[in-house]
């Protein structure tokens, strides 16, 4: 039982160069309107490959994609995401029949911690490599104390 005044100045406000815009003001401050279509931001989306499924089991697809996949640790298809499907160390991208290991960037020999800004994934072979030249593999060789009367036949099994 408003009148057409009453309405006008309670649900309708001028803000910034729009005239007539339906919202809330509260203390002077528009504190909810409705937005213009031209306000909408644009996001893209990537268009799927092919006949691909979530269901056909290819894990490296759908958590680089997704960041998330049954049957994978999360942080791994997170990483994944992160590095858009791609080793670290070569740049190829991962194939799901690839062996693919956690790795840290600086090695927690070397004072880096075991925090997820530290890990990347690698091809296992690549991280062989890196492991060899970051100085993962520095650690002073330690030979076993063998007790008397013991000793390595040809093989390297202990015997006595």
């Amino acid at each position: 039982m408003k009148s057409k005044k009453w309405v006008k100045n309670k649900y309708w406000h001028a803000e910034k160069d729009r005239n007539w815009v339906f919202g809330v003001k509260e203390a002077g401050e528009i504190i909810f309107s409705l937005t213009e279509h031209a306000q909408t931001p644009i996001v893209r989306h990537t268009k799927v490959k092919g006949n691909l499924s979530p269901f056909d089991g290819n894990f490296v697809y759908w958590s680089s994609r997704m960041g998330k996949y049954p049957g994978t640790p999360s942080s791994t298809a997170k990483m994944l995401k992160s590095q858009r499907g791609k080793c670290n160390y070569c740049g190829l991208y991962f194939k799901e029949e690839d062996l693919i290991e956690k790795d840290h960037i600086i090695p927690t020999s070397k004072g880096g911690k075991d925090t997820y800004n530290n890990l990347q994934l690698l091809h296992r072979q690549c991280h062989d490599k890196k492991s060899k030249t970051d100085g993962s593999y520095d650690k002073p060789f330690k030979p076993i104390e063998l007790p008397d009367g013991w000793r390595w036949n040809e093989y390297d099994i202990l015997i006595t």
